[in-house]
């Protein structure tokens, strides 16, 4: 498990250091802010839907190196995926992507 354990730190510290896809999109036609009261995390991500495809996607805000690196590894894991591969990899309310914002 040490292996396991040090590629762990290696790859939230890379992430938070430099973080992928940290900007404000300006092509994004959807928009979610997210803030954490307990521990002070403040996130907007942006989406560039084009039908059923996310395009693009980005992120801004500020917080530890844990939710820093999480925002970073998700945006490159859902980018040019059709939004029902996201749904199926991370879960959706609906399957209805009208219903869900996607």
């Amino acid at each position: 498990m040490p292996d396991l354990r040090e590629l762990y730190q290696e790859v939230i510290l890379e992430h938070s250091k430099a973080p992928r896809n940290y900007r404000e999109l300006e092509t994004a036609n959807h928009r979610a802010q997210g803030y954490n009261p307990l521990c002070g995390d403040h996130f907007t991500v942006y989406l560039d839907l084009e039908g059923d495809s996310i395009r693009d996607i980005s992120f801004q805000g500020s917080g530890c190196a844990i939710s820093q690196a999480s925002a970073s590894l998700m945006t490159q894991s859902v980018k040019k995926k059709r939004a029902a591969t996201r749904c199926v990899l991370y879960g959706c309310e609906s399957t209805d992507h009208a219903e869900s914002g996607l």
